[in-house]
């Protein structure tokens, strides 16, 4: 078994040139992968872990209350927030806003659904009085200039 020539099957190229094989093929991606270390990643994972907790929280709750009435959902329902927002939390912690490019994303991220991801967390956070992040979570408030 000749790997090159089951790789130069998937080639394009013509046949006369390298048996096929074209290393710079095999080694791009033909779809574009998100930056993981990026200030936008940072941005909208933040936002969307959220949002997706807020939306489909209800929901899960509920789906496992109906599956065993025994269960105590109350404390999945904790365990599950603490999880979520500290989570969310480190992300929005990468944004630094003495970098200008960082400011440059952020200003460009900046919407409705980011200041209610950081109105919530900052809600959260003082229910567990955890006034430190609080007050990270209001820098980046008044920084985007969102009222609180």
């Amino acid at each position: 078994m000749d790997i090159n020539k089951i790789f130069g099957s998937f080639n394009s190229s013509s046949k006369d040139d390298n048996d096929g094989f074209s290393e710079m093929n095999f080694l791009t991606p033909t779809s574009k992968i998100p930056e993981e270390n990026h200030p936008r990643y940072y941005v909208k994972m933040f936002t969307k872990l959220v949002h997706n907790y807020t939306t489909y929280n209800k929901q899960l709750i509920r789906f496992f209350g109906s599956s065993d009435p025994e269960l105590n959902t109350r404390e999945i329902e904790e365990t599950g927030e603490l999880m979520l927002y500290g989570r969310a939390y480190e992300y929005i912690i990468q944004i630094d806003i003495q970098d200008k490019y960082h400011i440059k994303v952020l200003f460009e991220e900046a919407n409705e659904k980011l200041e209610e991801a950081l109105n919530k967390s900052i809600r959260y956070f003082e229910v567990e009085e955890e006034y430190e992040k609080c007050a990270v979570l209001k820098k980046y408030l008044d920084f985007l200039n969102f009222p609180s």
